[in-house]
């Protein structure tokens, strides 16, 4: 080993003088090696703290106030239980609303102000129990709904 090691610093001592060049002198930093350093044209792939997304979990009101349901059906999805089920409304695990009957939709504030929801027999809507029209009924007969007159309009445009 130690004859290895007295060749190589024989070596050294050999080519040490012989490894000096003259460089040109300039009057930007001084150059100590025969070649330049630059920087890299291409941004590295670093990490990143952005980039993920979660799915959407599509929450809120399915029916609303009126709607007319079946057993089963969902009425509510939610994240904990911001809305209470009332009678006929069954919750989920998952704190989803879902109608226990056939009826329609009620949202009623319940105890101590909470918001709730129930499921009641179905209202019967569309004039008097003495069966003669409405208020609302006459106004409607006024006005023709929109899509008649949009219907109306464009036949009148294409006949031009």
């Amino acid at each position: 080993m130690a004859s290895l090691m007295s060749g190589l610093s024989a070596r050294a001592a050999v080519v040490a003088p012989a490894s000096r060049v003259a460089m040109p002198q300039s009057t930007s930093a001084p150059v100590r090696f025969g070649f330049s350093v630059e920087a890299a044209h291409k941004k590295g792939t670093g990490s990143t703290k952005n980039g993920r997304d979660s799915n959407p979990k599509y929450l809120g009101v399915k029916k609303y106030g009126g709607e007319q349901v079946v057993t089963g059906n969902i009425i509510i999805r939610q994240r904990g239980n911001s809305v209470h089920a009332g009678p006929g409304v069954g919750t989920g695990k998952d704190y989803t609303l879902f109608a226990l009957r056939d009826g329609e939709v009620l949202f009623k504030p319940g105890a101590n102000g909470k918001k709730t929801v129930r499921v009641v027999d179905p209202v019967q809507r569309g004039g008097r129990e003495d069966g003669k029209p409405s208020r609302r009924d006459k106004r409607r007969e006024l006005y023709t709904p929109r899509a008649e007159q949009r219907a109306a309009a464009e036949a009148a445009a294409a006949t031009r």
